[in-house]
């Protein structure tokens, strides 16, 4: 029977040389049950080495505790965090609304002059798929446009241009919508306002809808 010192030796040497995942408090456990079910009769483990032993045990499983304590309330304080945007409306830039179940998220805007503007919707694909007249507008007022889409129109996101008469296309839209859901995702916390997802870091405003 290889002694314990020299077992533990070598597990750790192949590991580092094979760039395996370091073991586990399972897989240490696992090795010692082996170790007691193999040994020589004639020559049984050294019970100071079998004590020495759980004690390294017990280590492992206290230090992986820890570091689960210390990664865990970051992301908890995180999604915490992010959960106070449920059922609140948001605001960010963009030119895109979600449409779901029937319903689209709105598009703010200001036009630069005087005129008559229309809506361009397009899908994904660029094809254009409705066309809303907005009527004359002043220059510098704070417009909203929300789409009523077609029963036909399927669920998804698209795309959102206000054109003038002269079919030139106003810069400076925002996206608003109602925050249905949140999520993580690597990190950083995605806002759902139905089929239009946005980063929290883009929010420039919070209101109730």
């Amino acid at each position: 029977m290889i002694p314990a010192s020299t077992a533990s030796t070598t597990t750790t040497s192949s590991a580092q040389s094979s760039g395996a995942t370091p073991l586990s408090s399972m897989d240490f456990l696992k090795i010692l049950v082996a170790e007691f079910q193999n040994q020589d009769p004639t020559a049984p483990s050294d019970p100071t080495t079998f004590a020495t032993q759980l004690v390294q045990f017990a280590n492992l499983g206290q230090l992986e505790n820890i570091d689960q304590a210390v990664q865990t309330p970051a992301s908890t304080g995180l999604m915490q965090s992010a959960s106070a945007y449920l059922g609140r409306q948001v605001v960010a830039a963009g030119n895109q609304i979600g449409v779901k179940t029937g319903k689209a998220t709105s598009i703010v805007y200001s036009p630069v002059s005087a005129d008559s503007y229309t809506a361009v919707i397009s899908n994904s694909s660029g094809a254009t798929v409705d066309q809303v007249d907005l009527g004359d507008l002043k220059a510098g007022s704070i417009q909203t446009f929300t789409w009523k889409p077609a029963s036909s129109i399927a669920d998804g996101a698209y795309t959102v241009a206000i054109e003038s008469s002269k079919q030139a296309k106003l810069s400076g839209l925002l996206e608003q919508g109602v925050v249905q859901s949140v999520a993580l995702s690597n990190g950083t916390v995605e806002l759902d306002l139905g089929n239009l997802t946005i980063p929290g870091s883009a929010v420039t405003t919070v209101a109730q809808p």
